[in-house]
């Protein structure tokens, strides 16, 4: 059996090829044999979604995986034989006061693809329920397959930087909450590490908030995984996600976490991490200084972050995989090529 894992186009991210490159080389230990294929354009317009369904219309495999962020391709696959994850609902929950855009998202990212798809799969029961809320019963089906986090990402010993911590931001969309952290550490003594493209608004807010930073784009990964054994704290208080797969990067590397308090950041980090609401901006900055300044309650938080990361590691992920593959490939009349 083969499987066929289906990327988005370069240059729309880098998040979900990273997930699934991991889950990938782990499914090949247990004797899979996998592909992977990147759609040629990005989905910008129905010429290039009609374009990418077209590309996608010729691909073969014994089973296809879209991997996320481009569900219409379901519409072009066998549908027995396709694997749909999604990751989250934000291009619904972005464009609710955009009728039209809403309307072609619901359609051809959400509701059609989960009615074709064989297996559709959700990383947390977060996502699920708002699949359901969004199209209904047919998300009904919907598995939860939680990420798990590269094992590359490994404990790194590194003293704690009182005098000037190093604060480590994954992500600069506007959900990412990023201007709300700028405004909370203004006046403090650190450096932020921002990792993603930034806009006019927020380098204003940079240079008005008086903030040391840095910032980063179009990293490799072992470039992100030193970013993480440099830093003090990684900051991730999103507004909105559908996972947070930051946070547990974080706990495996061993480095002390402020997120958000709020589904599905709370179930991911447990007691493994200071939880804030993110729309406080005072209590984003109380977050920041009692990591800063309580030694033993970082401490305590570092030692559940390296148990918390066991919930959530790529063999595990992959374990869930295989089973589903499994199901599929016997629903089709084929014998799994691994047990």
């Amino acid at each position: 059996m083969t499987v066929l894992y289906l990327f988005r186009c370069p240059g729309s991210g880098y998040s979900l090829e990273y997930l699934f490159a991991g889950i990938r080389t782990e499914m090949a230990t247990c004797g899979l044999q996998t592909m992977a294929v990147h759609l040629p354009h990005i989905s910008r317009g129905v010429r290039k979604v009609w374009q990418n369904l077209r590309f996608v219309k010729q691909l073969t495999a014994d089973v296809f995986h879209i991997t996320g962020d481009v569900h219409y391709a379901a519409l072009a696959l066998p549908a027995s034989r396709t694997i749909l994850t999604i990751h989250d609902c934000f291009l619904l929950e972005h464009n609710r006061h955009r009728p039209l855009r809403y309307a072609v998202f619901w359609l051809l990212w959400y509701y059609l693809p989960i009615r074709r798809a064989g297996v559709v799969t959700a990383v947390s029961e977060k996502t699920r329920q708002e699949l359901i809320h969004y199209v209904g019963r047919v998300a009904r089906h919907v598995q939860v397959i939680p990420n798990g986090y590269d094992p590359v990402f490994k404990h790194s010993e590194k003293p704690f930087c009182h005098t000037r911590p190093t604060l480590l931001q994954i992500g600069t969309a506007a959900h990412k909450n990023v201007t709300r952290l700028v405004k909370a550490i203004e006046g403090i003594c650190c450096t932020l590490i921002l990792v993603g493209p930034l806009s006019s608004d927020l380098l204003s807010e940079l240079d008005k908030r008086g903030i040391t930073y840095r910032n980063y784009v179009d990293l490799s990964r072992a470039d992100i995984i030193q970013l993480y054994a440099n830093c003090d704290i990684v900051t991730f208080v999103s507004t909105y996600e559908g996972f947070g797969l930051p946070i547990l990067e974080a706990n495996a590397v061993g480095r002390v976490v402020l997120t958000s308090d709020r589904s599905p950041m709370r179930e991911v980090a447990a007691d493994a991490a200071h939880l804030v609401n993110p729309t406080d901006t005072d209590a984003i900055r109380q977050g920041v200084l009692r990591l800063i300044r309580d030694d033993r309650y970082r401490q305590r938080l570092l030692d559940n972050g390296r148990q918390n990361a066991r919930r959530f590691t790529t063999a595990l992920a992959v374990q869930r995989y295989r089973e589903v593959y499994n199901d599929v490939s016997f629903a089709h009349g084929s014998t799994p090529s691994f047990s």
